[in-house]
């Protein structure tokens, strides 16, 4: 059982934090330009046939009409910018947690520092190093005042912090809010369903989850990432399902791939059920790699 304990306290190691991979990033909302020439038309078409009534009060209407449209193209504009500006900033700052300080530290000092857009960006940076902080950040700004583009990946990001604290109601109601099939969002929509499908899995919807988990498509990029966290979610909805033989059938898949997997299981701030965590201790324990990590382990203590 020693063994145990001290391999369990190896897949502990920042278990609660997030990856630069596994944060979702920012999306970036955009014109297109076939929506731009479209507007083109109908101005002008508007134009003309106004210029053809010769109705002065109707041409100054289309004249309002077409200053109000044009202000706001240019705040569109102006938000796509910045926008982008924070995408280039986060991206840069995913190389070591002295970039994400820094990037923090720009964020937190500008004029736009509590802007939603600016807020979200801030919470992808706290969430690496302080998932806590992250979520209060998040949980300080209505859903609903965050871009529409943005709200799916807010609500993904809480669902991710929530579930690494093991607040799983909490999480599930964040996942309800993520439209899986926001054409917007296709390529992070494995990862989403993946993790989604945990969500549900922890709350009473097992069934529900493993016929989400059927409908993923692995991609080409993140895909070994992707499939590690579909094997964890489930492992829930098995268990959940009184399924015991394939929940440890897939724990011990995951065991197989890297022991730390099982970390999702013992660590406490997950909050898993007890039986649970008995079956992935007893994967724990029967794992080769386990029992040499742990020998090595106690060599060490010796030694010292």
């Amino acid at each position: 059982m020693a063994k145990a304990t001290q391999t369990e306290t190896e897949t502990e190691t920042d278990a609660d934090a997030l990856t630069p991979e596994q944060a979702p990033a920012a999306q970036v909302g955009g014109i297109k330009r076939k929506n731009l020439i479209i507007i083109g038309v109908i101005a002008l078409a508007v134009w003309a046939f106004a210029i053809q009534t010769g109705s002065t009060i109707l041409m100054i209407i289309v004249g309002v009409l077409t200053l109000v449209m044009i202000g706001v193209l240019i705040w569109a504009f102006r938000t796509l910018r910045k926008q982008r500006g924070l995408v280039n900033l986060l991206q840069g700052a995913t190389s070591s947690p002295e970039a994400r300080r820094d990037a923090l530290s720009k964020l937190s000092e500008g004029k736009d520092a509590n802007a939603p857009i600016n807020v979200f960006a801030r919470a992808q940076l706290l969430a690496q190093d302080d998932p806590k902080a992250a979520l209060e950040m998040l949980n300080r700004v209505e859903l609903s005042k965050f871009p529409p583009a943005m709200q799916d990946d807010v609500s993904l990001l809480k669902t991710q912090l929530y579930l690494g604290m093991g607040r799983t109601a909490d999480a599930s109601k964040a996942a309800d809010s993520i439209n899986l099939d926001n054409p917007e969002r296709k390529e992070i929509r494995a990862m989403a369903a993946a993790i989604v499908a945990e969500a549900w899995a922890r709350t009473g919807k097992p069934k529900e989850a493993l016929a989400l988990l059927d409908t993923i498509e692995l991609p080409k990029k993140d895909g070994p990432q992707i499939l590690v966290q579909m094997k964890v979610a489930r492992v829930f909805a098995k268990f959940a399902s009184n399924q015991r033989g394939p929940a440890r059938q897939e724990l011990t898949a995951l065991a197989a791939e890297d022991v730390n997997n099982l970390g999702r299981f013992l660590s406490p701030q997950f909050r898993v059920h007890p039986e649970l965590q008995k079956l992935a201790r007893q994967v724990l324990e029967s794992h080769p790699g386990a029992r040499k990590m742990a020998k090595g382990q106690s060599k060490q203590m010796r030694r010292g």
